[in-house]
Parts: structure tokens; sequence; C-alpha cells
């Protein structure tokens, strides 16, 4: 493994070869970013032909396919590997179902595929899970709506299963460090505008909220405390990131603000609520023949985010959270440009 990974000397005389699945990604971005402010080689891989999210990056660009059949033979002469683009499956179906089970199946291939490439080269993996992954304290109406949610949607069986491939991993030697952030704001977030908070209450189109609070965290200081990670072999444990808890009332007044805008008027519902309308939503447009309008695939996982407080492991590498209206600020900038 490489000296300067695991001794915590990245510096900028010693450069680190780093390769970023989900380099277009929100959390891939900021990843692909913030190596290259360090100093360090970077290797984008994606399947877009030209993708805008990495126009005038100086970063090699690595084509790659769908099932990540390539990535061995791409992975050769990198010291390290930072996996942001583990799938998100959405949509609900059947529990048990052969659908349901193909989702699943599929995301732990692919998460096999990972791994087996990085011990090819005896890489170290910097792995990016999910905030549902975690075990948190919750009322029993908050439990028994989760307990549905996780029962109607292959997205969080999916994560967890994942998650489990990475921990084994660990288990048996190899460097993995794993964070769970909470859910994520901050520039260079190139997803359709009608899954963004930030661009939807620009254009005013926020109908309702939900009644939750939740943490939310800056993209680059997700990547910061990958590096953070790394540095202090922070290995197979999964680091839990908390950010700013609000409610998502707030969070929607706070982006208007930082936008020059009136406070949005938004109705406020109950989150199972919520993700009932979803699942209603996407079987009508189903049996309708229509595609389900992004803002309703995402519900559900939101409505999963809860409040947090920095995990032991969190506050042990001394991550940095910045200022909310820093990331609210520089997100509407970003979008701003964008259009």
């Amino acid at each position: 493994m490489n000296r300067r990974l695991t001794q915590g000397k990245m510096t900028r005389e010693e450069c680190v070869r780093v390769f970023v699945l989900g380099a277009t990604g929100h959390i891939g971005q900021a990843i692909v970013r913030h190596w290259l402010v360090q100093g360090h080689a970077v290797t984008a891989a994606t399947r877009q032909h030209a993708p805008e999210a990495l126009r005038g990056l100086p970063v090699a660009v690595a084509p790659i396919d769908g099932d990540l059949r390539n990535l061995t033979e791409l992975l050769s002469c990198h010291d390290l590997l930072l996996d942001a683009a583990a799938p998100r499956p959405m949509g609900s179906c059947p529990p048990g179902s052969t659908e349901w089970r193909c989702i699943v199946t599929a995301a732990v291939e692919r998460m096999d595929r990972v791994l087996d490439a990085a011990r090819v080269h005896n890489l170290p993996l910097g792995f990016i899970s999910s905030f549902t992954t975690l075990a948190r304290p919750q009322s029993p109406a908050a439990a028994r709506e989760a307990a549905w949610r996780r029962a109607t949607y292959p997205y969080f069986e999916a994560k967890q299963a994942m998650e489990q491939r990475v921990l084994d991993a660990a288990r048996s030697g190899m460097p993995v460090a794993i964070l769970n952030p909470a859910a994520c704001l901050g520039p260079w977030n190139y997803r359709p505008a009608d899954s963004s908070i930030v661009p939807m209450v620009m254009s005013s189109r926020v109908p309702f909220v939900m009644n939750l609070t939740s943490s939310l965290i800056d993209v680059r200081d997700v990547a910061a405390a990958m590096e953070l990670a790394l540095a202090h072999q922070c290995f197979g444990r999964p680091v839990g990131l908390a950010g700013h808890n609000l409610t998502h009332a707030e969070l929607a007044a706070r982006i208007a603000a930082a936008a020059g805008m009136p406070s949005p008027v938004t109705l406020g519902v109950d989150p199972m609520v919520a993700s009932a309308t979803s699942w209603w939503v996407e079987r009508t447009s189903s049996l309708i023949g229509r595609r389900i309008p992004d803002e309703w695939l995402v519900v559900p996982i939101i409505g999963d985010n809860l409040a947090m407080t920095p995990s032991a492991e969190q506050l042990a590498l001394g991550v940095r959270i910045r200022p909310l209206e820093e990331t609210l600020c520089d997100s509407v900038a970003f979008h701003r440009a964008r259009t």
C-alpha cells in the first residue's frame, strides 16, 4: 500500500494518483476538485462523452463501461481508488420480487467488481455509503415509517448490502475508508433541477416540504473527510458525517434568502404521507405510461434523513463543517451560472 496514504504524509510534493468513480456526480465532483487542489493527479471515470462536469478540469478522463468490466485495467498505475458512484436505485417494487432481487444483486455484483479491482492492484479504497445504513435513535412512529420504506423501496437494501460487502472486505484486511454522509448540498450538482432542492426553490417549484428535521452537509466537507479518514487509517469503521440540523421549511427559507428571494410559502406534510403519495404517483404514472418526475422519486430517501449528531469517528478526525450560509450561497451561485 502507498506509504503516503497510510502514514498521513500526503503533500503537494508527493503526488498521489487518484482514480475516482462517479466523478461527474455531486460528491464525486467535490472529491475530484479536492484532490486536484491538494496537488494530486486525478483520473475521472465516466460513461459520458465530454461531460459538462469535467469541462476545464485538469484530469485524465477514463471511459468506463456500465458494469465496470474494464475497471481493473484502468486502475493500473494508480495509488488510490475512490468510489462515489454506488448505485441509487430509485422507485418501488414488490419486496422479494424478481425485479427487487435483480436490483440488489446488481448493486452487490458491482461492489464486488470494485473490491476485486482494488485487490488486484493492492489499492486502498475510499467508499461513499449512505446515511440510510446508519443506526439512529427514532421514535416508534418514525421507526414504523422507516420499516415501510425498507419494505417498499429496494434502494435501502441495496445500500445496506453494498456497505456490508465493503465491511467484509475490511475485516479480511483490505484498507477501506467508509463515509456515511448526511444529505449533501453544495456546488457542482449537475443532476436534473427537479431532483435538487436549491434550483427548485430558486424557480419557486417547492409545493410542499416535509415536517422533518434533517442533517445537511457540504459535499466539500465530505471530500475533505475522506482524505482525513484515509490519512488516519480509519479503516473498516463507517464514519457517520453529520452536518447542520434544520427543518425542511427552514432550509427552503434559507435557500431563498441566499438567492435574494422572499421565503417560499409551502405546505408542511408528514413524511409518511409524502412517501405514500410518492408511491401512488409512481404507480399512477406507471399505469398511464408516463415517467414519474424526479422530485417524487427522491421523496422516500429524503424522508429517511433524520437529524444527526457527529459520530465519534467524525470528531476524532476533526472534520470541519463549514457555515451553512457559505454552502447555500455557493450552491445558488453555481446554479445561476448554469442558467
